[in-house]
């Protein structure tokens, strides 16, 4: 299909290409649903609502790369958000350019230049915040864009949207995406017991699960945050013993919980106290900020002892607000970000 603007055109053959490309999408495992180590959310107020990911739950996915094959570089130039020319012919994209290196690089400014990836909705370019379906709050203008499962886009950033807008071969980015969970073992880092793993349901349950996370938060700086594992259709559970003697953890937690575990040592690791702290300082600063929804700040998460932010862009006056909750606390993670010619 072809419409009268070329940009239309170019995206919408890019994203046909690769979404048939596309293996179709696994289904969930629910079995790996818990709290992982050094991982906690909070979720601004009014898009509470619209997450799919609840505070105190984590899905264990991987982040891949889309396994479609390479798209060829289609520059696209617009001087400005609401005129844009027809497509030069004969134009060559420019080499990528080196991307910022600190906090303070990361701050946008109205013309910079910028480069973005993501999934188009309704010529939005949308923000990989922790929403589910199709629904975008967050993200940015990109005129002429039609749906597509991923595109990378280099414009000048404005306030309202991009201009000058050039669409690249599409590369996925982990930019701005946090909210994924950190990898984690897929097998336990135990060996299996006399036996072997359990493969029983009987898990999941509050009267299975409770016990284990109510002993492991009383003793709060002795372990850091449970985690899951499978092996050959079993569930095991993995606890982290960062302070203390491991065997007599085991024999307390053997005591409790019925379900498969593994409990490991790992000394001078961050522990569930040192995360609570956390997220009782630097946690609740950085929360009021999410409640100020036109900061565009979607997830904040703990990552070894700093708060990590998730944003659709990092302006001079948020920016400024992140110096006075402190930034050696702070992990800076924008979508959008500057680049250098």
């Amino acid at each position: 299909m072809t419409t009268d603007d070329p940009i239309d055109d170019l995206l919408t053959t890019a994203g046909e290409r690769w979404r048939a490309a596309q293996p179709p999408p696994p289904e969930p495992d629910a079995g790996r649903w818990v709290t992982p180590r050094r991982w906690s959310r909070l979720v601004p107020a009014g898009a509470a609502a619209a997450t799919v990911l609840a505070a105190g739950a984590m899905v264990f996915a991987a982040q891949r790369t889309p396994a479609g094959p390479v798209l060829e570089p289609t520059p696209v130039t617009a001087p400005t958000v609401a005129d844009r020319p027809s497509v030069p012919a004969g134009s060559a994209v420019p080499t990528r350019p080196t991307g910022p290196t600190g906090p303070a690089d990361l701050i946008v400014r109205d013309g910079d230049l910028v480069e973005v990836s993501g999934r188009v909705e309704d010529g939005k370019l949308c923000a990989p915040a922790p929403v589910g379906g199709d629904y975008c709050p967050y993200g940015i203008k990109v005129p002429g864009t039609v749906g597509a499962t991923g595109v990378t886009v280099r414009g000048r950033w404005h306030p309202d949207g991009l201009s000058d807008i050039q669409v690249l071969p599409y590369t996925p980015s982990s930019a701005g995406a946090g909210w994924l969970p950190a990898a984690l073992p897929e097998t336990p880092p135990c060996p299996a017991p006399a036996g072997g793993w359990s493969t029983a349901t009987d898990w999941g349950s509050p009267e299975v699960e409770d016990p284990l996370r109510n002993y492991l938060h009383a003793h709060a700086d002795q372990f850091a945050e449970q985690y899951v594992t499978h092996l050959d259709g079993a569930r095991i559970m993995v606890v982290t013993v960062v302070k203390g003697d491991v065997d007599r953890a085991r024999q307390a937690l053997d005591a409790i919980y019925t379900a498969n575990l593994c409990v490991v040592a790992a000394p001078g690791e961050r522990s569930i106290a040192a995360d609570e702290q956390l997220q009782a300082t630097t946690g609740e600063a950085v929360g009021e900020l999410m409640n100020e929804q036109a900061w565009e700040i979607y997830t904040a998460n703990a990552d070894d002892g700093r708060m990590r932010v998730n944003m659709v862009q990092l302006t001079e006056a948020l920016y400024d607000r992140f110096v006075t909750i402190g930034l050696d606390h702070l992990i800076l993670d924008p979508w959008i970000r500057p680049v250098t010619r």
